[in-house]
């Protein structure tokens, strides 16, 4: 076999002729096939080197893109692809660099043409490729650009993000210059870039990944620490400040009292693990705390005791906030009883027959699936509890309550129950 002859079947996969692509099984088929190729291109080049394959992946990049375009890839399949075919891209043009210009124009075309709105190539990812020559090129290039356009550009695309014909090149400039930032290791450009300037939780949250990128922890640190404080929304200070714990226990500066002071204000399950971390051998001290102060959000206690492990007081928790009122998802729930079953098999059937009732509160023939599963889970649960008498009374009682619900009887008595 050649080069010549593997490509025509490796880019088929790519492409389609279907009409159907709003339909859900169509994309899932699509997409399938076109993941299973991704590989072939790798192999590809190994057999015959980077350089011949390089052009060949930017063909599947453009035939995937184009299907995307007419999808409704709402479970974002052929996103997946398009996003593993770009990895590939960057690691064969690092393996065999394409002329400077070549690979500038390719790159430059994605960013500024339709595919940028959707996806970031990212200059980092190709520095090795471009080299010192190649990243003059580019920048030179993108200096062409950011002249070009009819808004000024000092720096930052207009702080308002108004939405006009050329909202997706500034920002694309401004994307460039970012990265470009992170390539040159200038950390004052990073945070220039970043809008240094700009009281806003979200950009300090960039600027601090981007220096941690760089290799400046410690500015980052500082940077994620101050975005916790600044306007935005919650979850952007949240992310402010999970950063900066991160980080702070990477270096082993002060990890305690960042991971601590981060939990205390947002006491989820994995604020909880990275306290636990970062506190080590004194941590049995703190953990009552911690415990007590989830039970504000009983779905991260609960989330937290399941991945330490302490599944009897877990059991005890979801019992208490189910009494307090408060309900966890019914997923969590599922997860828990399977757990506990293995330490009280008997002690989860009520939870279990609570969990169907909760299903059948209204009469939604779309929430009996889910029902039937749970009632055919508490029979075998019963009976591997040596309690069988228990689910044949329950489901039982379900047929007399909703005698009047023929579709729920018509299913129960499709599974035997």
């Amino acid at each position: 076999m050649s080069l010549a002859r593997d490509i025509p079947n490796v880019l088929a996969s790519f492409r389609t002729t279907r009409r159907d692509m709003w339909n859900w099984r169509a994309v899932q088929d699509y997409a399938f096939e076109a993941e299973q190729a991704v590989p072939l291109l790798a192999d590809m080049a190994d057999d015959y080197g980077a350089e011949g394959v390089i052009p060949v992946v930017q063909k599947a990049i453009s035939s995937t893109f184009r299907v995307l375009m007419r999808a409704d890839d709402s479970g974002g399949l052929i996103q997946s692809v398009i996003q593993e075919l770009l990895t590939l891209h960057a690691e064969l043009c690092s393996q065999s660099p394409p002329a400077p210009a070549t690979l500038t124009g390719w790159i430059q075309k994605q960013q500024f043409g339709e595919l940028g709105e959707y996806f970031h190539v990212d200059v980092v990812d190709y520095a090795d490729a471009l080299r010192a020559a190649g990243i003059v090129r580019f920048e030179a290039h993108l200096d062409k650009r950011r002249q070009a356009l009819t808004t000024p550009f000092d720096g930052r695309p207009d702080k308002e993000f108004s939405h006009d014909d050329e909202w997706h090149a500034r920002h694309a400039v401004l994307y460039n210059l970012q990265r470009l930032a992170v390539v040159h290791r200038d950390e004052e450009a990073i945070v220039r870039t970043h809008g240094g300037d700009m009281p806003r939780a979200h950009l300090r949250a960039a600027a601090a990944k981007a220096l941690r990128e760089a290799g400046f922890t410690a500015r980052a640190i500082v940077v994620a620490r101050e975005g916790m404080t600044l306007s935005g929304a919650a979850h952007q200070q949240q992310e402010c400040g999970e950063l900066w714990a991160t980080m702070a226990i990477e270096m082993g500066t002060d990890a305690a009292d960042a991971a601590s002071q981060v939990f205390e204000r947002w006491p989820t399950a994995s604020n909880a693990r990275a306290w636990e971390s970062a506190t080590g051998t004194a941590w049995p001290q703190s953990r009552e705390h911690a415990i007590e102060r989830m039970r504000e959000r009983p779905w991260e206690l609960i989330a937290y005791l399941i991945e330490t492990n302490d599944i009897a007081r877990a059991w005890t928790e979801g019992l208490r906030a189910s009494e307090n009122g408060t309900s966890l998802h019914p997923q969590q729930w599922d997860n828990l009883v399977d757990r506990y079953s293995r330490i009280d098999p008997v002690a989860v059937l009520p939870v279990m027959a609570q969990l169907i009732d909760d299903r059948l509160v209204e009469a939604n023939t779309r929430a009996y699936p889910s029902a039937i599963r749970r009632m055919t889970k508490l029979r075998i649960a019963a009976r591997a509890a040596g309690r069988p008498e228990i689910s044949d009374d329950y489901l039982a009682d379900l047929r007399r309550r909703y005698a009047r619900r023929p579709s729920l009887i018509q299913r129960m008595d499709a599974a035997g129950l």
